[in-house]
């Protein structure tokens, strides 16, 4: 029976999930909705390694076989560290998908928090594509928004607007945190002419090879395990997640 685990400090992780359900990856999913310390953007790497050991250890202890940490922050500050920590588990991180921006497109808006941003991962990319133009909004309240305001996409979208006015020339949008999937239908209406580059295709494709090279038998059923590592969620926000990923979901506080 296939157990992937994914760890997000909210709700962002939740678009890797579905992402994964849409693609017909069935497994038993056991999501740590590591609300006990969001936003992980703003904490140091020294902080957000061991947020991550300490999840890490969480998700083995409940025997899954596979650990995405959907979360970009995490993945560019502490995944190198936890894989060292934890070489006997396959651990896929999310990254920005810069490259196949670079690809296609000369102006381009990366939406990402501030430590992901300062990322050695993320620079170097920046840096081998200097012929490409990059800019850098400040989002770092954005995941917060999302948190806050899933349900009252308006405050969303004049925040965007306000913020993302000044840019006229842009042909790609890179996603650069998983939070901010939730906010593409309003990146469109925004940017009707650019094209989007979301972090949860590069997700998918490398945990179904990971299945496939590790002969995982993936089960005939689907199953979602939400664990919160602080205070319960509202019921409308447990409400509003269920409909999210269109299938029912047990919520355990561990706090």
């Amino acid at each position: 029976m296939l157990k992937i685990g994914l760890i997000d400090s909210g709700m962002g992780g939740l678009s890797v999930l579905k992402g994964l359900i849409e693609n017909n990856v069935n497994a038993e999913y056991h999501y740590l909705y590591d609300n006990k310390y969001h936003p992980y953007g703003s904490k140091s790497e020294s902080e957000l390694v061991a947020i991550g050991y300490s999840n890490m250890k969480k998700l083995l202890d409940i025997g899954v076989d596979i650990v995405i940490i959907a979360c970009n922050t995490l993945t560019s500050r502490a995944i190198d560290k936890l894989r060292l920590m934890f070489d006997n588990i396959p651990i896929v991180g999310v990254e920005p998908p810069i490259k196949p921006a670079t690809l296609q497109c000369d102006n381009i808006l990366l939406l990402a928090t501030p430590a992901t941003l300062k990322s050695d991962r993320v620079v170097d990319m920046i840096h081998n594509n200097t012929s490409k133009n990059f800019y850098f909004p400040d989002m770092s309240c954005l995941a917060n928004m999302v948190e806050n305001n899933y349900e009252n996409k308006k405050i969303i979208y004049d925040f965007l607007l306000e913020s993302l006015k000044k840019y006229t020339n842009i042909d790609g949008i890179v996603i650069g945190c998983t939070h901010y999937n939730f906010v593409v239908p309003e990146l469109n209406k925004l940017f009707p002419n650019s094209q989007i580059f979301s972090n949860i295709d590069g997700v998918v494709k490398r945990t179904k090879y990971i299945i496939s090279k590790n002969d995982f038998e993936s089960t005939s059923y689907l199953q979602i395990k939400l664990y919160l590592t602080g205070k319960d969620l509202p019921i409308e926000k447990k409400y509003y997640i269920c409909r999210y990923l269109d299938f029912g979901t047990q919520f355990t506080c561990q706090n």
